[in-house]
């Protein structure tokens, strides 16, 4: 299989990363594509793929092509490969915002998916929800399911509407949970503990809690309960975090985050 990967920040690598470490692609059939010549030669020194621009030939032969640019350097990107694809190609999209008409009509291509991993994938811990258009065969869908859980856990969905309160929940959602995480660290050296004891704790304590969260049967109100002790010191901070309605304050967050990314859906 030729695969191809457009854009060669953060994602981009790590898709690189995994493909090769898990056999899905041999390095020489790996093609990597970025428009700075600065980063292009840093590329090559690493050697990781065949490091080419957008107007090279080799794209035209790829059964697989990953895009992974800023959705505002897309535009000048397809104008550059419309056309040029191969049929049978299958083509990812990363791109927030980025609709599957849009990349249909902008690459001229009928094998589209649009995908929306987040930042753990960089440990195989992340979760991608994709979208495909009506093109795809059973074949074809088993191996974009196998190309997209190189880097954690997947899920399909047939409403590509619902992309933008993904792009709010699992997309934007290690924020959510690295900003709880820096308010436990100051609560606890505002209460005497100092800074690196207090990192340790919540680390350990969030890592922790995520396992339980995960390989435990039950809700996360029973797992609550099984924490909080009726009248203790956990109960004591979860009343107050009632009283300040930290529950509406989260949701009204994530759902202004939703509304953000279809507005920046719209702009595209």
């Amino acid at each position: 299989m030729n695969l191809c990967i457009i854009g060669c920040g953060n994602m981009g690598l790590i898709y690189s990363r995994f493909f090769t470490e898990q056999q899905i692609v041999k390095k020489e059939n790996l093609l990597l594509i970025e428009k700075n010549d600065e980063r292009r030669e840093e590329l090559k020194q690493k050697n990781i793929g065949n490091i080419e621009v957008a107007t090279c030939k080799q794209i035209e032969s790829s059964d697989v092509i990953l895009i992974a640019v800023k959705p505002q350097d897309y535009k000048e990107l397809a104008q550059l490969i419309k056309g040029r694809l191969n049929k049978n190609a299958i083509v990812i999209s990363i791109m927030a915002g980025i609709t599957i008409a849009d990349l249909e009509t902008s690459l001229a291509h009928n094998l589209v998916v649009r995908a929306m991993p987040n930042a753990p994938a960089l440990y195989a811990k992340g979760m991608t929800v994709y979208c495909l258009n009506n093109g795809f065969d059973k074949a074809q869908q088993e191996q974009v399911a196998k190309l997209l859980a190189v880097t954690g856990k997947i899920q399909a969905i047939e409403k590509e509407e619902l992309l933008d309160a993904v792009t709010a929940l699992s997309g934007s959602g290690p924020a959510y949970f690295f900003y709880l995480a820096q308010q436990m660290i100051k609560a606890a050296q505002q209460v005497g503990m100092d800074a690196e004891m207090a990192e340790v704790l919540v680390k350990q304590t969030l890592v922790g809690a995520a396992e339980m969260l995960d390989k435990s049967d039950k809700t996360t109100a029973e797992l609550i309960t099984t924490v909080a002790s009726r009248g203790g010191t956990t109960e004591a901070a979860l009343t107050h975090f009632a009283l300040k309605e930290m529950d509406q304050a989260v949701i009204v967050g994530i759902e202004k985050a939703t509304n953000r990314s279809k507005e920046l859906a719209q702009n595209n």
